[in-house]
């Protein structure tokens, strides 16, 4: 008869959570590629991005703060779980808090202050 420790129990469920999640940021992060970067996204798709998007973040936060305690079992998480959080931080800055023309314009002048800035899109 095998005997499972708590121990044992404890790590497997939360390697399965990390796990769990980082799979669910990705298959988020191909569909928000898909239906709201690679198109133009109707207000519909636009809002279950934005409601969707504050979940995974709110969650994230949470997993990240669990897995950067110096007690957690799994400290080799913090990398990942840490990096695809600012992959998740980053999807909402470009998509529902982006950059004017303005701010690029500036940003241009001053990385290259003998260019013109970013011109007009048509």
């Amino acid at each position: 008869m095998t005997t499972i420790s708590p121990e044992s129990i404890s790590t497997g469920f939360t390697r399965k959570l990390v796990e769990d999640w980082v799979n669910s940021c990705n298959d988020f992060l191909r569909w928000q590629r898909r239906e709201v970067i690679e198109r133009k996204p109707a207000p519909e798709i636009l809002a279950e991005h934005r409601d969707s998007l504050k979940v995974m973040l709110r969650l994230g936060r949470s997993l990240h703060a669990q897995v950067s305690d110096p007690d957690f079992p799994l400290r080799g998480c913090v990398p990942e779980v840490g990096g695809k959080l600012r992959q998740l931080e980053k999807s909402w800055e470009m998509i529902h808090n982006p950059m004017s023309d303005g701010e690029a314009d500036a940003i241009l002048r001053q990385a290259f202050p003998d260019e013109s800035g970013t011109g007009s899109v048509a």
